[in-house]
């Protein structure tokens, strides 16, 4: 469908990723005063593509890359990953005072199914976070049911996580809640809230044999991400934080959601047929549907996925509460009611 405005607009979520403003579905146009629709770069960073009016072909999305229970052994070395653009560098990081927790680790998922915090009534916030069709249409219904319970509501492909600058990115993640609603980590009610993670030095407890394993890559060390809370898991311990949606970091328990979303491929495509921790070389991101290559390149070029001989994975961070920026709230569609009272995040709106 046409740009809406007839000028230069967005497009969200098309129908052919080859011809992605011919193809955008009317409702995937963002709205007027949108942060990802104010300039092409802007478009660019929400993993969107930029059309005129005449419908030009788009730009292409930058490189950038969610699945359920950690990798708990180091695998081979993948190949060699060119480094990341450069980009601006935002101001020294803020220390980690009393508001952040410490010494919680990340993993990564993408399972395609409907993010729990699509369900009406889920968290303080203003509006549910959205979800798709199997078409990429943005859902009006909160109640349609997951694909992965046989319905036709699925994660929207954009929900993949984009590179502000060469330190910071933001993108979406599960909360990883248990019984004890550790460091805040509680349930539905973090639906649509925003943190910041610092990644940092620490690796993981020797553990079945294993001694000491994982942890960030020395070039991700003291960089941020922020991520807004689309999912919760209570099946998680210990001293697990988020799970970032990350497509090809594996499916997990739910294997039947992306086959369903994607005509033509198989169910290993979507994490190298390992559904516990995904690809583990970065070649294996060509199985992926073109609209999720980036994302899942982004794992290895930014996040810094096995690399230094295979060792870097399940990243250690700190993390606290944050505003959420615009860029993932046009995305998500939701704001949650108390945001004004967190502090907002250094560097965020470097692109605005």
């Amino acid at each position: 469908a046409p740009s809406p405005s007839g000028g230069s607009s967005c497009c969200m979520s098309s129908a052919d990723s080859a011809d992605k403003c011919g193809s955008c579905h009317a409702s995937s146009w963002t709205k007027a005063g949108e942060w990802c629709g104010r300039t092409e770069e802007n478009c660019k960073n929400c993993n969107g593509a930029w059309c005129s009016g005449d419908g030009p072909s788009p730009t292409s999305a930058p490189t950038t890359a969610p699945t359920s229970a950690p990798t708990l052994a180091p695998t081979p070395s993948p190949t060699s990953v060119p480094s990341p653009k450069p980009a601006p560098t935002p101001s020294a990081p803020s220390p980690v005072d009393s508001s952040w927790v410490k010494g919680t680790y990340t993993t990564g998922y993408w399972d395609c199914c409907k993010p729990s915090c699509s369900w009406p009534g889920k968290g303080a916030v203003d509006r549910s976070v959205q979800s798709c069709d199997l078409n990429g249409n943005i859902l009006t219904d909160g109640n349609v049911a997951s694909v992965c319970d046989g319905g036709t509501a699925s994660s929207c492909a954009n929900n993949k996580p984009f590179v502000v600058s060469s330190t910071l990115s933001m993108g979406f993640a599960a909360a990883a809640t248990d019984k004890n609603g550790k460091a805040g980590l509680t349930g539905d009610g973090n639906c649509g809230q925003c943190y910041e993670l610092r990644f940092t030095s620490q690796i993981h407890e020797p553990n079945n044999g294993w001694g000491g394993w994982g942890g960030s890559h020395p070039n991700l060390v003291n960089k941020s991400m922020i991520i807004q809370v689309t999912n919760i898991g209570y099946d998680v311990t210990g001293d697990h934080s988020f799970d970032i949606m990350i497509p090809g970091a594996g499916q997990g328990a739910f294997s039947g959601g992306c086959t369903a979303q994607f005509a033509g491929f198989s169910v290993g495509d979507f994490d190298c047929d390992n559904r516990y921790g995904g690809c583990s070389q970065q070649s294996g991101c060509e199985r992926l549907p073109l609209e999720f290559q980036d994302a899942c390149n982004w794992r290895y070029n930014w996040y810094g996925w096995l690399q230094s001989e295979g060792k870097t994975n399940n990243p250690f961070v700190d993390f606290r509460r944050v505003r959420c920026p615009q860029q993932l709230t046009d995305i998500s569609g939701s704001v949650p009611d108390d945001d004004e009272e967190f502090p907002a995040v250094d560097g965020a709106d470097l692109l605005v």
